[in-house]
């Protein structure tokens, strides 16, 4: 049986080179030490067409209203007494996170001038600013 060398791509062998020009041998780590790694970073190419982090699972994991399920439980508390029952909340702070309206537009002035037949400008469409 014969050992057939193993094929290194062009990359692979610029590397080797480097390293053995600057005193590492084969099998020895990397390192001070040479307790580093011995093998070659293998590098794979990304397929799909997701950002990088993507988890496709996340909308099967992620359980939004049992979170805030809880986060509504933990701020009620519950009394009995001779009167019946009671419900309390702890926290009176509630959000109302609405979007503000983006400055950029609000203050956009909508013109245009038109020329007329014999050459005029006309003020067609004028806006002012706010």
């Amino acid at each position: 049986m014969s050992i057939t060398p193993e094929v290194k791509s062009r990359g692979m062998k610029f590397a080797e080179e480097q390293l053995l020009k600057h005193g590492w041998t084969q099998g020895k780590g990397l390192g001070r030490k040479e307790n580093g790694i011995t093998q070659a970073i293998k590098v794979t190419l990304k397929q799909d067409t997701h950002g990088v982090g993507h988890d496709p699972a996340k909308e099967f994991t992620n359980h939004w209203w049992n979170e805030l399920f809880n986060k509504t439980a933990a701020n009620l508390v519950v009394e009995t007494g001779q009167d019946g029952v009671q419900i309390r909340r702890l926290s009176k702070e509630t959000s109302h996170n609405r979007p503000k309206p983006n400055m950029l537009y609000q203050k956009f002035v909508k013109t245009a001038q038109v020329l007329s037949k014999n050459g005029d400008l006309q003020s067609w469409m004028s806006g002012t600013c706010l």
